[in-house]
């Protein structure tokens, strides 16, 4: 009996320790913990504009972890736009709000970048972009067609680079180069609703 609960106790120690050493390997960027401001004073650079509207909060009752997530509330008509950003050299400063700085993170280490989402099954489309270090924006599309929180994993060789629109600024030659600068979301036009996200992360390699 006494060798029976040694296996057993070992068993749960090596597992205990697969998963702490997984934990280690998943880099939490953000977590929404904190002040959710848009505005030029804020913490989140989010706008809209040709009709569409966008509000961001904190959202304390409905969260994947932590305290709260990050809750964007939506019109997304034809023609109009909308994004909702977080990160580095963006217009509003306070977005720079991740855990850990960009050029601090060890990019070769990471396959993918995820975020947890809670879907309401409207089948809206939303994409969410990253924006490389020569300020040339990729996108990845995402579409709520569950309900729940589910996290999605976004390969960094699934990204494609946004051909409607580029940052005057960019360096645009279609390849993704590190270290990734900022992420955002854009729900697309047409849909009108609420989505929450919280927690990315970026995902190591397998």
């Amino acid at each position: 009996m006494k060798r029976f609960a040694l296996v057993i106790f070992l068993l749960l120690g090596l597992a205990q320790f697969g998963f702490a050493e997984e934990g280690k390997n998943i880099l939490i960027l953000d977590n929404f913990e904190g002040e959710i401001i848009s505005g030029p004073e804020g913490t989140i650079d989010a706008g809209s504009g040709s009709g569409s509207s966008v509000s961001v909060s904190g959202d304390k009752t409905n969260k994947q972890a932590g305290e709260q997530s990050l809750k964007i509330d939506f019109d997304a008509i034809s023609g109009g736009y909308i994004w909702v950003a977080r990160g580095y050299n963006l217009d509003v400063k306070g977005a720079a709000a991740w855990l850990v700085e960009p050029e601090k993170v060890q990019w070769e280490s990471y396959g993918a970048i995820s975020f947890y989402m809670f879907g309401s099954d409207s089948k809206m489309r939303m994409a969410f972009d990253v924006k490389d270090s020569g300020g040339e924006m990729f996108r990845f599309m995402v579409t709520d067609d569950f309900k729940g929180w589910k996290q999605i994993v976004c390969s960094f060789s699934q990204f494609f680079p946004r051909g409607d629109w580029q940052p005057p600024t960019a360096t645009v030659n279609g390849l993704l180069e590190f270290p990734v600068k900022s992420f955002q979301f854009e729900p697309i036009a047409i849909a009108k609703g609420t989505v929450n996200i919280d927690e990315v992360a970026l995902e190591p390699l397998n």
